[in-house]
C-alpha cells in the first residue's frame, strides 16, 4: 500500500486528461469525448462541480468554446484550441471522489489510453470486457471500489501493461490464463478480493514481474512449479487463500526474491532445502510467524508447525 501511494499520489477530486500530437485524429477526438460524455451520463455524482463544464459537443464537431473537450474541467488540447486539431486522450484520473456507478463498455473508445487511474471510489458492476481494447494501456488501477464479476480474460491483450492494481474490491472467479500473456507486468496488486480457483501456471510467463500480491483471496490448489520462472521477483504474498500442498523446490530458483508471505493456507511438507540458494531472501512468513531465514535452519522448517520467530525483529502486524 506505502508503495502505491507513492506511485499514485492521493490528490481529492482530481481529473486529469491530457492529449498528445498526432495526425489525422479529429474523428477519433470527437469520439473520445463522446465516450466520456456517455460515460458522465452513467456517473451518480456527475453533477458535481468536476464535471459540470462537460457538455455535449455539436455533431459536426466544431464547436463553440464553451463546449469543445478543450474548454472542459482537466482538459488540454493544442496551441490552436480546437476540437479538430487536439490530440488522443492519454492519461486520465478519476481518483479520490465520491463517483458511483459502473464502467461503462464506452471505456473501450479510448484506445490511446496509456493510464487509467480510478481509485478509492464506489464504483460497482464487472470491469467490462471493452477495457482490453486499451492496446497502449501501461498503467491501469482499478483499486479501492465494490467491482464484482470475474476479471475479463480480454485483460490479456493489454500486452503493454506494467502495473495493475485491482485489490479491495468485491471481484471474484478465477484468474484468467490470459493474463500470462503480459510479459511486461512489473506490479500485481489482485489482494483483498473473492478469487477462486488455482493460480494459472502462465503467470511463469512474467519474467519482469517484481510484485505480486494475492494474498485474502480464495484461491485453491498448488503453488504452480512455473513460479520458478519469476526471475526478477522480489516481493510475494499468496498469504491467507486455500492453498495446499508443498512448495516447489522450483522457488530456489528466485535469486532477487526477499520477502515470501504464505501464511493462512493449507500448505504441507518441508521447506524446500533449495531455498538456502536465496541468498536474498530476508524474510519467511508462514502461519503468521515471522521467520528471518538466515539465522533459522531451513531443513527443521514445516508450513504446518512453527514456533520460531524475531520477536526483535521489529515484525508485526500486515506486511
Amino acid at each position: 500500500m506505502e508503495l502505491l501511494q507513492k506511485l499514485l499520489c492521493p490528490v481529492s477530486m482530481v481529473l486529469f486528461v491530457l492529449l498528445f500530437s498526432s495526425p489525422n485524429v479529429a474523428s477519433s477526438s470527437v469520439e473520445e469525448a463522446n465516450g466520456l460524455l456517455k460515460w458522465k451520463e452513467t456517473l451518480q455524482n456527475a453533477n458535481s462541480s468536476v464535471l459540470r463544464t462537460w457538455i455535449h459537443i455539436p455533431n459536426n464537431g466544431s464547436g463553440t468554446s464553451a463546449s469543445s473537450p478543450c474548454q472542459w474541467f482537466g482538459v488540454s488540447c493544442n496551441a490552436e484550441g480546437r476540437i479538430t486539431s487536439s490530440l488522443p486522450l492519454v492519461y486520465l484520473d478519476l481518483s479520490y471522489n465520491e463517483f458511483s456507478g459502473n464502467i461503462p463498455p464506452e471505456i473501450g473508445l479510448l484506445t490511446n489510453l496509456e493510464t487509467l487511474h480510478l481509485i478509492n471510489n464506489q464504483l460497482n458492476g464487472s470491469i467490462p470486457r471493452e477495457i482490453g481494447q486499451l492496446k497502449p494501456l501501461s498503467e491501469l488501477a482499478l483499486c479501492n471500489n465494490y467491482l464484482t464479476g470475474p476479471i475479463p480474460s480480454s485483460l490479456g491483450n493489454l500486452t503493454n501493461l506494467v502495473s495493475l492494481y485491482l485489490y479491495q474490491n468485491q471481484l471474484s472467479g478465477s484468474i484468467p490464463e490470459e493474463m500470462g500473456n503480459l510479459t511486461n507486468l512489473e506490479f500485481v496488486y489482485m489482494d483483498t478480493n473473492n478469487l477462486t480457483g488455482p493460480i494459472p501456471s502462465t503467470f511463469g510467463n512474467l519474467n519482469r514481474l517484481t510484485l505480486l500480491n494475492l494474498f485474502d483471496n480464495k484461491l485453491s490448489g498448488s503453488i504452480p512449479n512455473e513460479f520458478g520462472y519469476l526471475k526478477s521477483i522480489v516481493h510475494l504474498d499468496l498469504s491467507e487463500n486455500q492453498l495446499s500442498s508443498s512448495i516447489p523446490a522450483s522457488f530456489g530458483n528466485l535469486s532477487e526474491l526477499t520477502h515470501v508471505f504464505l501464511r493462512s493456507n493449507n500448505l504441507s511438507g518441508p521447506i524446500p532445502q533449495e531455498f538456502r540458494n536465496l541468498e536474498n531472501l530476508i524474510l519467511l512468513e508462514l502461519n503468521g510467524l515471522m521467520h528471518p531465514v538466515n539465522s533459522t535452519d531451513m531443513k527443521d522448517l514445516d508450513p504446518r508447525h512453527h514456533s520460531r520467530c524475531d520477536p526483535s525483529g521489529g515484525y508485526g502486524g500486515e506486511p
